[in-house]
């Protein structure tokens, strides 16, 4: 993604506005932390509990102004909103009447399917008991939590706004109102953070009957405080993700989900039967668009993306002005690009059915990419069946071999991309990329 030369006047000129998007998705930014976690390489705005410079009441009128016109255009207008994910920075960070007013907002700016879902994704310390009694009677069908670990010792040693007590507490409020559909975010292979601390982190999978949670290896990024204090000796390091400890843990996981009655629908993503996330589904498994509104905010528009940068006061001023922040944008994708992305999307489910292949892009997937398939066929990494080609157990475990084969080859050693501002947040496969191709894959087939 470069920089935006057109500024708001993009979005007129490329978007496709007046034409129906179909399905799609709503991403709303509430770009604020009330700490910033020490392992963190983004930039967020902190807000304070007094909130002095009345940031959070500015940032939720502009973004409902923005939420509204966006809402205008009949690309919107015309499609349906199938799900929508409240995040941030800190989603739940909002007092309650703003929240219920992001909400509402949403809800009469788009047409929201009937069968839509609603991700409130936050900290558990938000969750006052009257934001409990709104959530639970609200359009807010889902919860997300970070929870990362009920370890406290583990917790403060990573610096995480979060609390075991406060997330059991939360958990608990929720369930006690009739409100069941919580996903928990956990994290492993943290400083000080060993795998019998990790088990007795699954056990509570069971003991609070979560419907659906996600794994995330714990990386340190250079240069962030929790990088200096592990350089420091004041921090134990971590394990190499690697090694064999970290892998154990990984199927210490996946073991006890399958135990638990997990499915694990993508990867590192586990769910009870009926409880996978749909967000997830139209965003990767059906690559729709998705529009993101708010400072710090990603959008797949009309075959482009596009990016607003996490600046508060400028997000505020130029909404305000009644224009669009948009200060990134992609190249527009070629048909061939947008094929190569459909698949590395939809590989993240373990396959790619040939009749979505077919109706999204009106050729045969086989046709177009059977020199790589052949390739990763005999090296055992996919099969071809009748109606698909799925990702082998093999596979799986060399999953970014076999998604990095569908990269286009004009972004291999790209190292222009880093000299890029980071907006994509996508750090370590913009490094990644910018290496030569054989550095990973080998040769070309």
């Amino acid at each position: 993604m470069w920089e935006n030369p057109l500024g708001s006047n993009f979005v007129q000129s490329h978007l496709g506005l007046n034409e129906s998007a179909g399905d799609y998705v709503v991403y709303i930014s509430i770009p604020f932390c009330r700490v910033r976690c020490k392992a963190c390489p983004y930039f967020v705005q902190i807000l304070s509990e007094n909130d002095s410079a009345d940031y959070e009441e500015r940032y939720v009128d502009a973004l409902i102004k923005d939420i509204r016109r966006w809402g205008s255009y009949p690309r919107w207008r015309d499609g349906s909103l199938r799900a929508i994910y409240i995040g941030g920075g800190t989603g739940s960070i909002l007092k309650t009447y703003n929240l219920k007013r992001v909400v509402d907002a949403l809800f009469e700016s788009f047409p929201v399917a009937n069968d839509y879902s609603l991700t409130l994704e936050g900290n558990a310390r938000d969750f006052t008991e009257d934001k409990l009694d709104y959530v639970a009677n609200s359009p807010i069908n889902r919860v997300s939590l970070g929870v990362q670990s009920f370890d406290e010792t583990v917790l403060r040693i990573v610096g995480s706004p979060h609390a075991a007590e406060s997330s059991l507490a939360t958990i608990n409020g929720l369930n006690k109102r009739g409100f069941n559909n919580i996903q928990m975010d956990m994290m492993y292979n943290m400083p000080g953070h060993t795998i019998e601390a990790w088990k007795r982190d699954l056990k509570m999978l069971e003991s609070l009957d979560i419907k659906h949670f996600t794994i995330y290896l714990y990386r340190i990024h250079e240069g962030t405080p929790q990088d200096m204090l592990i350089k420091k000796g004041e921090v134990p390091p971590v394990f190499d993700p690697d090694s064999e400890y970290v892998m154990s843990m990984y199927q210490e996981a996946v073991k006890y989900a399958d135990k638990l009655g997990y499915k694990m629908y993508m990867f590192d993503h586990f769910a009870q039967s009926g409880y996978d996330n749909p967000y997830n589904w139209y965003t990767f498994k059906e690559a729709r668009d998705a529009l993101g509104i708010g400072a710090g905010a990603y959008s797949f528009i009309n075959s482009y993306r596009t990016g607003t940068k996490k600046d508060v006061d400028s997000y505020i001023e130029t909404v305000n002005r009644g224009e669009h922040m948009i200060t990134a944008v992609s190249n527009h994708m070629s048909p061939r690009i947008r094929k190569e992305r459909y698949a590395i999307f939809a590989f993240q489910y373990f396959d790619i059915e040939f009749a979505a292949y077919r109706q999204q892009f009106g050729c045969e997937f086989l046709d177009d990419f059977g020199d790589i398939v052949t390739k990763l066929q005999n090296k055992g990494l996919v099969e071809i069946l009748s109606d698909r080609i799925i990702m082998t157990e093999l596979g799986k475990e060399w999953r970014m071999n076999v998604l990095l084969e569908f990269v286009n080859p004009s972004f291999w050693g790209d190292i222009s991309a880093i000299e890029q501002p980071n907006w994509a947040m996508n750090i370590s496969m913009v490094d990644l990329v910018a290496s030569k191709r054989e550095r990973w894959l080998g040769e070309v087939f």
